[in-house]
Order: C-alpha cells, then structure tokens, then sequence
C-alpha cells in the first residue's frame, strides 16, 4: 500500500535518481551539482540542450566503468512507519424511497476525499469509486443470512447484492490535500476511506428518510424487503 510499500518505494527511487544524476555529470563532463532532473533526462543548468536520458544514464550504469560508483542502477530501501497515516473525507447522499415497494434510488452523492499527496489522480478516482459502491453493497443489500438450521442463504450471486452499473449512482467526487507529516512524498491511503464513510451515509440517507415519521432505527443492510417492512410499520402503506 502507498501508506508503506509507496514510502519504501519513494526513498529506493531517490537513491537511483541521485545516483543517475552522478552518472549523468560524468557523462556530460560537469560536476553532480550542474545537472538536474527533468521528468526522463538530467539537463545541465542553464544548457537545456545538453542532456543524457535515463535510458542513456541506464545503459552507462551496466556497460560503461565510470570511476568512484558501482555498476549497476538498483536501490534497496526499508521503512518502518513512525506513525499511522490518516486520510478523511466527508460524504452527503441524497436518496429517495418508494414506500410501497421499498426501492431506493440515489438522487446525489457527493464525496470528497484526502489521501495527502496524490500520486495518480486517476487511480485515486478508482479507488473511491470502488470503495463507495463496496459501500453501498453494505448498506443496500449484502447480507449472510442463515436459516434455523443455520445453512448459508445467501451463498451464490444471485442471494448475495453485487452491485452493477444499474444501482450505482454517479459520483460527484471532490478532494482536498493535507500531506501526511512524516511519510517521505506525504501520501496516505485513500481505498478504505470513502469504504468507511460510505456505509453511514447510504444508512444515514434511508434513517433520515423515516425520522419524521417517528422511526429512530433500522438494520442493515437497507434492502427492498427490510425498507418496505418499515414503511408498513410506520403505516405508510395506509
């Protein structure tokens, strides 16, 4: 995870890169502190045309006896977190309930998130995307239910909800960035946030749909059955 395998991967690609930018100088003939990184190349400062890729710096490093360094372009790093990372985020669903067959349909949700740095936004939607509909699985519908004779009721795909394209609502996704103090890049995780918060909000959304009818409660997972069987309890169905 990015939390400690991203922090060991970072330090190991910081000791390749400063040992690239020592063979890069030697190949350009300038001293380590002329040279410097630009996305795949080290440029000489102030002499952009002057420059070694990192597919030059590589082939060097395995082919080429450059004094003083060893050949080769690897790193080994270990980490040992000081601390735990904490991402947060805050999540408003709004949903609507028909009583009379207890079928929910999200109208909005809205989620924003922070993760700390943000290496890849894109995966970074991934995975709130992914978390939030594991999240509505939860409250929605995914349940182990046992009959008296304690057998699985529902053990395949058609008893268990697994959400599809069609109950998943479109996401408005939104972040802010607080970098983590003590990781080396500052990230933190992002994949069970939005998994965490997520549950609530769905449960929240039908709870404060029943709350001014007097229903103070009412157990996950919030399926057609179960919010049916409250909106009769409730006398809706009347």
């Amino acid at each position: 995870s990015t939390p400690v395998a991203g922090a060991a991967t970072a330090m190991a690609g910081r000791k390749i890169r400063a040992k690239a930018q020592m063979i890069a100088a030697y190949l350009l003939e300038v001293h380590d502190n002329d040279v410097e990184f630009d996305v795949d190349r080290f440029v000489v400062k102030g002499a952009p045309e002057q420059f070694k890729t990192m597919k030059e710096i590589a082939f060097a490093a395995y082919n080429q006896a450059i004094p003083g360094i060893e050949p080769g372009l690897e790193a080994v790093s270990y980490y040992d977190p000081p601390n735990m990372t904490y991402p947060f985020g805050a999540y408003v669903c709004v949903m609507d309930i028909d009583v009379d067959t207890g079928v929910t349909e999200i109208r909005r949700f809205y989620a924003l998130d922070d993760c700390g740095t943000r290496i890849n936004p894109m995966i970074i939607e991934g995975q709130v995307h992914g978390g939030l509909t594991e999240a509505l699985a939860v409250a929605l519908g995914q349940e182990i239910a046992y009959d008296d004779m304690g057998n699985v009721k529902t053990g395949t795909l058609m008893d268990f909800f697994l959400p599809t394209a069609w109950e998943v609502p479109n996401y408005e996704t939104d972040f802010t960035v607080t970098p983590s103090p003590h990781h080396p890049i500052g990230a933190k995780g992002v994949g069970e946030s939005p998994h965490v918060g997520g549950v609530p909000c769905f449960s929240n959304a039908v709870q404060d749909a029943f709350r001014p009818f007097g229903n103070t409660h009412t157990n996950m997972p919030h399926d057609h059955w179960r919010i049916w069987q409250t909106a009769n309890k409730l006398g809706l169905h009347d």
